[in-house]
């Protein structure tokens, strides 16, 4: 049974309950008016010879008489059938009850009336000698009290009934509508695999149910995002590694077939062959690196200086390339919690990127500074830049700018984006093409010593 159908079958069976309580309610109220009536006319009844002589004096006027009985029928039911009227009441003095025969020793009994504007009386029938009294009570009281009962307890139902369905609105429109969309949607995600991710929508972000749409469609933003990024990775992958594999795979058919005769020919191939099984262990190191980060593997976090990181950088760079000039600056506290092998990693590699795609000669400027709270490290290059269409990828895994001749594994910069995401930093890149880029990592600061 859906939700929908528990709270139609739960507002049902409330509403028939509270309208069951409401009928309960009217009839014993009624039951309860008319039992004070049948109590009158049992007192009025104990001395049927006395009732006849006080309704005597009443009728004649007898002031005292007259009030105690201004609404009591009375009258003298003989032998041959007739009624004859002793007392009438003061506001129906033509009321007469109208008897079936049966009223004597029955008890109260509920009688129709003639004569009256009345409808219908309460009385009772008791001997008197050789013949009957009955006494008689209007049950107009009774009967509009009951009725005012009756629509009272009618409306309190229909304002209950009202709210009731406001309310069951209320919770299918914020609560039950949006689950039924939200699962709706994962079956169809479900259906198809993931590949044909659907959002819902959420009118309300405040709510339980808004808040569980929020989530479920940031939930298949990521896992769509993550595995189009999986099936490109993997495209990537296949396609970095398939040229060392045909190469490795064509110079050991060359060699299995003797196409290689000469020790000349044997040695060069040796070394191709050594080059392409390099750089598919270097791409494997990479994605190792790669998925080890990903996975949040724990880092070394100790206190570094990355003011002197960058000198021993540059100090490096100086003596592998000794006609390029290489600038340090520092600026403010440069102190960083961090692990020292993973964020050198990240650094080597983006001084490497800026020497890669810069001419010889050309300066490359190493900068730490503090802004605020974080620590912001700078590699400047002059060289050829970088398109603006190509600046939102230059992160992504295997992804090379076009048009530049660099035959590298495409997984450095995205190391490198890797690693300051693990230390819960900020990267990006500033290019104008021809003047030169600018990679930038920021990291949270240390804390200074009191």
């Amino acid at each position: 049974m859906t939700l929908r159908r528990r709270l139609v079958v739960a507002i049902s069976t409330l509403l028939v309950v509270v309208a069951l309580a409401f009928a309960g309610v009217a009839l014993v109220q009624r039951s309860y008016l008319v039992s004070q009536v049948d109590e009158r006319l049992r007192v009025l009844s104990a001395n049927t010879k006395a009732l006849v002589a006080v309704s005597t004096r009443a009728e004649a006027g007898t002031g005292a008489a007259a009030d105690l009985l201004t609404d009591v029928y009375v009258g003298i039911h003989k032998l041959n059938g007739t009624l004859n009227t002793v007392l009438a009441p003061d506001a129906e003095p033509g009321l007469v009850p109208v008897l079936l025969g049966n009223e004597r020793d029955a008890g109260p009994v509920t009688r129709a009336t003639t004569g009256g504007s009345g409808e219908r009386v309460r009385l009772v029938e008791a001997p008197l000698a050789q013949r009957t009294v009955v006494v008689a009570l209007s049950m107009d009281g009774v009967e509009a009290a009951s009725r005012r009962l009756v629509i009272a307890l009618g409306l309190a139902w229909l304002a209950v009934a009202a709210i009731t369905l406001l309310v069951s609105y209320w919770v299918d429109r914020l609560g039950l509508r949006p689950i039924a969309r939200l699962t709706a949607a994962a079956e169809h995600v479900t259906a198809t695999g993931g590949r044909d991710p659907v959002l819902v929508e959420t009118d309300h972000p405040a709510t339980e149910a808004g808040r569980l749409g929020a989530a479920f469609n940031a939930m298949v933003t990521t896992t769509s995002a993550g595995q189009e990024q999986l099936r490109r990775f993997v495209a990537d992958a296949s396609h970095e590694l398939r040229t060392p594999l045909t190469t490795l795979r064509g110079y050991s058919s060359l060699y299995a077939q003797g196409g290689l005769v000469g020790e000349e020919q044997v040695a060069d191939a040796m070394r191709r062959i050594n080059a392409e099984a390099g750089r598919m262990g270097r791409i494997v190191d990479d994605l190792l690196d790669l998925t080890a980060l990903s996975d949040g593997a724990a880092l070394d976090l100790r206190p570094l200086e990355l003011g002197e990181v960058l000198e021993d950088l540059a100090a490096d760079l100086r003596v592998r390339e000794p006609g390029r000039r290489v600038t340090v600056q520092r600026s403010g506290a440069t102190g960083v919690l961090a692990d020292s092998d993973r964020l050198r990693q990240a650094l080597t590699a983006l001084v490497a990127n800026a020497v890669k795609y810069s001419d010889d000669g050309t300066p490359v400027t190493l900068s730490a500074e503090q802004r605020g709270p974080v620590v912001r490290v700078l590699v400047a290059d002059r060289g050829r830049g970088i398109p603006p269409q190509e600046l939102p990828r230059v992160f992504d895994r295997f992804y090379r700018v076009r048009d530049t001749g660099e035959r590298g594994s495409g997984l450095g910069l995205a190391i490198v984006a890797a690693i300051v995401t693990a230390h819960r930093g900020r990267y990006g890149v500033d290019s104008v093409p021809g003047h030169g880029s600018t990679f930038w990592i920021e990291l949270p600061g240390r804390p200074a010593r009191p």
